[in-house]
């Protein structure tokens, strides 16, 4: 056997020893214990690009091990402290995870797959992250209280997965996000409460699906959104109460769908939105009481589609909204004679 053979083995023997006593601290019952695995973990990760992914899985396992709140009843002192240490080590994780990602990182973990399913969230800083590739998976997972930053991250050709999610009573935010390539799924995930924050992302070239998703009193932010080319595909999404706001969006040869979605008591705003080329399309929507406002919109090239939509007690308000290009885009669909609560600007 080759010298540089001999020293490789070694090195794969002295990594394998690291790997197997930080794995051991991850199961122990001492906070700090816990802690130092975590950090070993990653260290690991660093210094062994060869299986930096198989670190990275045993972190994101971490997260996946059961982790619920003490009741908030009266638990006694010690169940109080238990959650509160398997708190701080959950929100290690994620915070290592993120530096990681972030351009000042000493060694990147980008490209890499990340695996969250089923993973109950309290919280967490993923800001300024870059997920470049690979796949990140919060499909299943729980979303219950706190608040997760997503402010700043960028999105570029990941396929990133949130598929049967629950939303409930958190603020997720993704304010300033960039999504470039690659899918968002929110596929049959459910809001119930609480806040999705999408203010001033851009979205370019991704497709984000909300298909089936279920909204319930949820407050969903995209004001001053940019949406070129790709698309926003909320079909069959359900929305009961609550608010949808594109105030001040800008759709650029892009797609905002809600085919075949049912709106009830709902309130949708695009007031001050600005639609150049693309579609928004309404096809087949159901609108029971709420109201869709486009005050102030403004309309150059852009198809309007209301083909099949059916208006319930509700209101869709293009007040001072102006149209430009393909203005017969407003009338596909609808009849001369205008259903009951559709106000058109005039003529």
């Amino acid at each position: 056997m080759s010298e540089q053979r001999r020293g490789e083995d070694d090195r794969v023997r002295v990594f394998n020893r690291r790997f197997a006593t930080a794995t051991r601290r991850l199961g122990h019952t001492e906070t700090a214990v816990r802690l130092a695995g975590v950090y070993a973990l990653a260290g690991l990760a660093d210094d062994w690009p060869e299986s930096r992914q198989t670190c990275i899985d045993e972190l994101c396992a971490y997260l996946r091990m059961p982790y619920e709140p003490p009741p908030e009843a009266g638990p006694p002192a010690a169940e109080q402290l238990a959650f509160g240490g398997s708190q701080e080590v959950h929100h290690a994780v994620i915070s290592i995870i993120t530096a990681h990602l972030r351009d000042d990182a000493r060694v990147s973990w980008r490209g890499h797959d990340f695996d969250f399913t089923g993973v109950r969230f309290d919280g967490g800083d993923f800001s300024g992250a870059e997920f470049s590739a690979g796949t990140v998976d919060f499909s299943d997972a729980v979303f219950s209280g706190g608040t997760l930053d997503f402010t700043g991250t960028v999105f570029s050709g990941a396929t990133v997965d949130f598929t049967g999610a629950g939303f409930t009573g958190a603020t997720i935010d993704f304010t300033g996000t960039t999504f470039s390539g690659g899918t968002v799924h929110f596929v049959a995930a459910e809001f119930s409460g609480g806040t999705v924050l999408f203010g001033d992302a851009t979205f370019s070239g991704t497709t984000h699906y909300f298909i089936t998703a279920t909204f319930s009193g949820a407050s969903i932010d995209l004001t001053g959104a940019t949406c070129s080319s790709g698309a926003l595909d909320f079909a069959g999404a359900e929305f009961s109460g609550g608010t949808i706001g594109f105030t001040g969006a800008a759709l650029s040869g892009g797609t905002i769908g809600f085919t075949g979605a049912e709106f009830s008591g709902t309130i949708a705003h695009f007031n001050d939105a600005t639609f150049s080329g693309g579609t928004l399309d309404f096809t087949d929507a159901k609108l029971s009481g709420g109201a869709l406002h486009f005050t102030d919109a403004e309309f150059s090239g852009t198809a309007v589609v209301f083909t099949g939509t059916e208006f319930s007690g509700s209101t869709v308000d293009f007040s001072d909204a102006t149209f430009s290009g393909r203005r017969g885009g407003l009338g596909k669909g609808i009849a001369t004679d205008p259903p009951a609560g559709l106000l058109l600007p005039p003529a």
